[in-house]
């Protein structure tokens, strides 16, 4: 959340064992205030965090990009002013896809080069698909593990045509645990399509409807799972 007030501040409301000022929302703000010769604004931008830690679904990277957003909706400039794509790419390989007006990309070099896109899932009536995010408790998957796992065993890239996460193999080795989540959510009738998210150790999977997937939730946290019941939705950042 962001609010005026008599000067710029942030705070968060879970301890992530480093300085405020090494947040990466701290560090855009003053890059962005460098970059634009403008004072930081008599903000306070309040965290409040509920996407875990090592799940693979960049909630460090979107709240980055979300503070480029709104710092440039603020100050009316481009929110995609090549200086902020820079930026976002030189503090996180991900937060250019948030600020991307694309769904889900191809993307190469570290991860900050967005090659191809592909509309988001949706059903026969255009509206977008329930889906189900979750996490075997107390495992966090290093990034770094992953892919230093994936570079000793590459998947090819698959076909935009087709949902698949070539990370998948990678995540598992690292996290047996997430392999065992994947595989259950596979194994239930309310899901149609089930990923790892990212580099894990989450998962996701696309349900067959909103009923559907609050049943397969409450089974899920009755395993000791984390879960979260979301929905995809349409391009880029909603800014409320």
């Amino acid at each position: 959340m962001i609010e005026a007030a008599d000067n710029f501040s942030f705070t968060s409301t879970v301890d992530l064992g480093i300085p405020d000022e090494d947040n990466l929302i701290v560090k855009i703000a003053k890059a962005m205030s460098c970059i634009h010769g403008k004072e930081l604004p008599s903000i306070h931008i309040a965290l409040e965090k509920n996407i875990p830690h090592g799940a693979g679904l960049g909630g460090g990277s979107s709240n980055a990009a979300a503070t480029i957003y709104a710092l440039a909706k603020m100050w009316d400039v481009p929110v995609c002013d090549p200086r902020h794509l820079e930026l976002a790419a030189s503090l996180g390989s991900d937060i250019p896809l948030f600020l991307s007006p694309t769904t889900a990309s191809v993307m190469t070099g570290r991860g900050e080069i967005l090659k191809e896109s592909r509309e988001p899932l949706a059903d026969e009536a255009g509206q977008q698909i329930p889906i189900l995010v979750l996490m075997p408790q107390d495992t966090h998957s290093s990034t770094a593990a992953v892919y230093k796992a994936f570079d000793e065993n590459p998947q090819s890239t698959h076909d935009m045509d087709v949902w698949k996460n070539n990370l998948e193999r990678a995540a598992v080795e690292v996290s047996p645990q997430t392999g065992e989540a994947l595989k259950w959510l596979r194994m239930q009738g309310e899901v149609k399509l089930a990923q790892v998210a990212g580099s894990g150790s989450a998962c996701w999977a696309q349900c067959l409807s909103a009923k559907n997937m609050s049943n397969l939730a409450r089974r899920a946290r009755e395993k000791g799972y984390w879960a979260h019941e979301a929905a995809l939705t349409g391009k880029g950042i909603h800014l409320a």
